[in-house]
């Protein structure tokens, strides 16, 4: 199987990742769902909508949250839920990150991980044209 992705990210960022990566990669993607969490959303509300997207994945192979930043409320209601499933939570996706867990769905958890957050700091790259 898969480790289970949840992407946990404000309205219209967790859509637009996956929808460019799941372009790009092309190939059928399982064992993953999102939810965009409103700006105004209450957070008993948003802990049920992730306790209802996780009942609907297989968490054989692990879980791994992916949220868009730290200590916000989609962070902070996925770290509370994150213990009782002994999911790891990635914080700061961006679209490099997101190819690459796209990319390597068979691996395990913690290797899927460091592919992840590699890629995610690579992809960040400064273009300076003064020297």
């Amino acid at each position: 199987m898969s480790v289970a992705l949840l992407f946990i990210t404000h309205e219209g960022i967790a859509s637009s990742l996956l929808n460019i990566g799941k372009a790009i990669i092309q190939s059928p993607i399982n064992n993953l769902s999102s939810i965009e969490v409103p700006m105004d959303a209450d957070t008993e509300s948003v802990a049920q909508d992730i306790e209802n997207k996780l009942a609907q994945l297989s968490r054989d192979d692990g879980v791994l949250f992916i949220t868009d930043i730290f200590g916000s409320t989609p962070s902070n209601v996925a770290q509370k839920i994150a213990g009782k499933y002994e999911a790891d939570l990635i914080s700061g996706v961006n679209l490099p990150m997101v190819i690459r867990l796209l990319n390597y769905r068979n691996e395990n958890k913690q290797t899927l991980i460091q592919k992840a957050l590699t890629c995610a700091k690579q992809g960040i790259q400064l273009n300076n044209s003064e020297s």
